[in-house]
């Protein structure tokens, strides 16, 4: 019974803690998503630090010329009076292949606050006489949003994939992991 009560005592911990930040559920859109299109639950996956289920998949046959894909999300924040959000270090891992014919695969990655515009961020292979592949991360240090004092705003992100050329080839990405937290403000 100890263990049920710890367990339970945690899970209303964390609900509280996500709530407390004044978190609302991420909304997730597109053709290409690794998740089904609606709303989802941030996951927190250490103090501070949750990630947004925003993967993406998007493959392309030696019978297309091009195939492209997108995927992206909204995370409404609203913090404490007294208090400011700041979203800070993103990281998406991203893998790119692409195979012999002059084949192109291009991922490209926004981060930003509704209404305005982010750091856009690009990953890109071409395939000649060999397969051509990567996979690193894409993302940036540093903030990327902080809300006014009592505020609100919006955390959009925008993830697509092109792929061009006469070979095969293909663009995958995880869930995009970042940093949220409340502060008190000067």
């Amino acid at each position: 019974m100890g263990k049920g009560v710890i367990f339970l005592a945690a899970s209303v911990l964390f609900v509280s803690q996500t709530y407390a930040l004044g978190l609302g559920a991420v909304e997730i859109a597109g053709n290409s998503c690794e998740v089904p299109v609606g709303t989802h639950e941030l996951m927190e996956v250490g103090e501070g630090r949750f990630a947004i289920p925003t993967g993406l998949y998007v493959k392309k046959e030696e019978d297309k010329r091009v195939a492209r894909g997108a995927c992206t999300f909204a995370l409404t924040l609203q913090a404490a009076p007294g208090k400011k959000i700041v979203i800070s270090n993103t990281h998406q891992l991203t893998s790119l292949r692409a195979y012999p014919s002059q084949t192109k695969a291009r991922v490209d990655l926004e981060i930003f606050k509704a209404g305005s515009q982010g750091v856009k961020q690009a990953l890109e292979i071409e395939a000649q006489e060999q397969v051509a592949k990567v996979s690193q991360p894409l993302g940036q240090q540093g903030p990327v949003l902080e809300t006014e004092c009592g505020g609100s705003a919006i955390l959009r992100g925008n993830l697509a994939a092109t792929l061009i050329g006469a070979g095969k080839a293909r663009a995958f990405t995880r869930a995009l992991y970042v940093d949220i937290n409340e502060v008190d403000c000067p």
